[in-house]
């Protein structure tokens, strides 16, 4: 016989599944749940030839708690909105092409190139979605931040006078604030990124497309896995349980984020096999691993994405007029002007 609080816990667990239902089936990603697991356990599985700032346990709760904040700023208004949310998706179709125009093997270099070629089939990006920027942008944008920080550190130690060593100092806690705000930020969209409903034309139930498999047509299909569905059945260990080693990416920045939505992508069909056989219905052995599994996807992805910018920031620019990080770090340049900003 189960004890009183398993089984307490068993009726929450159905009754929040039940609400899934009624909840609109426009959600953005994965719940809190979801991403706050994300993003604090990519933190926590960063090495130590990272900065500490960057990966102590402050940071990995205050970037698990920032991973939600797109979802959160949502119902700001006009144009906010309609600006914003379709960066949460990408509407994938089946022979990996958004919707018969660009192909995820093949991204264009810039949104302007992508919307273009969106157009070009009838669409565009508003429609179509355009995740995979939100998360080059992202990612491009910490390289950028690491590299300032770097620059700081450096310029401090081989600063010529107390007051470039001040102002280099607060610099530098200006970019780890900032730093954590954006990875934070930013680690919302690689979890999106993982949820194979992001990246399929079949967002919510298999839609108005041949149905062979017979999968389901439901409605709040998306939210239900998930939303209540992680919350009531993946744990943190879970996830690390299932998380394979870093994997690092030599390659440009577009290759790699086609590649991790197209293996995204081919994750829907077991995904609604699972559905049809009610493994998402309640705690399954099949279901809650496929779910931990996909959350591990993210994290590697966004753990990953982290080393590899620290490393690029060593080859970056900063600075008006641009002097090279790694030139500052070898005490060739005194970059206090550049930093500054000499207009």
């Amino acid at each position: 016989m189960p004890k009183p609080a398993q089984t307490n816990w068993r009726r929450c667990a159905k009754l929040a599944l039940l609400l899934a239902a009624l909840m609109p089936a426009d959600a953005l990603a994965w719940g809190s749940t979801g991403h706050r697991i994300i993003g604090e356990l990519a933190i926590r599985n960063l090495p130590a030839t990272l900065p500490e700032f960057v990966r102590n346990e402050n940071a990995a709760i205050e970037i698990g708690e920032l991973a939600r904040e797109p979802d959160r700023s949502r119902g700001a208004g006009i144009s906010h909105d309609p600006d914003l949310d379709p960066g949460h998706f990408v509407d994938v179709s089946d022979d990996l092409t958004i919707l018969g125009g660009p192909s995820l093997k093949a991204l264009p270099a810039t949104r302007e190139d992508y919307d273009t070629a969106l157009r070009a089939v009838g669409t565009d990006e508003f429609k179509a979605g355009y995740l995979p920027y939100s998360i080059i942008d992202g990612w491009q944008q910490l390289v950028k931040d690491f590299a300032y920080w770097r620059a700081d550190v450096a310029a401090e130690k081989f600063a010529k006078t107390d007051a470039d060593r001040a102002w280099l100092a607060r610099d530098r806690v200006l970019h780890e604030r900032l730093t954590i705000r954006d990875l934070g930020y930013w680690s919302h969209f690689v979890g999106d990124a993982s949820q194979p409903m992001h990246a399929s034309v079949h967002y919510d139930g298999w839609g108005n497309f041949p149905n062979p498999q017979g999968f389901t047509t439901a409605k709040g299909t998306h939210v239900h896995f998930e939303g209540p569905y992680v919350r009531a059945f993946v744990r943190e260990a879970d996830v690390q349980a299932v998380l394979f080693p870093y994997v690092p990416f030599a390659g440009p920045v577009e290759v790699r984020v086609g590649a991790y939505l197209a293996a995204t992508q081919a994750k829907l069909v077991p995904f609604y096999a699972l559905e049809k056989l009610h493994a998402f219905d309640t705690g399954t052995a099949d279901g809650e691993r496929f779910a931990a599994e996909r959350l591990a996807a993210a994290v590697a992805a966004l753990r990953d994405m982290v080393i590899d910018a620290w490393t690029a920031s060593g080859e970056a620019k900063v600075g008006f007029p641009p002097v090279l990080v790694k030139d500052i770090e070898a005490g060739k340049v005194d970059p206090i002007g550049p930093l500054q900003g000499e207009d």
